[in-house]
């Protein structure tokens, strides 16, 4: 489940809120989102479709 402030998903080791650490562009219109917990170190790796990425970073995604 992502965190609606922060747009990362909870810890499955502890439970607190991850914080994004990284957007690598991936194939075929998704990216590789790495999360990191602040509060037990635990990183997870989540595969998003590049409408997210880019509505989360406000970019309108149009290309001229």
């Amino acid at each position: 489940m992502l965190d609606t402030q922060n747009q990362g998903p909870q810890c499955t080791a502890c439970g607190s809120p991850m914080k994004l650490t990284a957007i690598e562009p991936g194939d075929a219109d998704k990216d590789l989102r790495t999360f990191t917990c602040p509060h037990c170190k635990r990183v997870q790796a989540h595969i998003i479709e590049n409408a997210v990425t880019d509505a989360w970073l406000g970019r309108g995604g149009l290309v001229s």
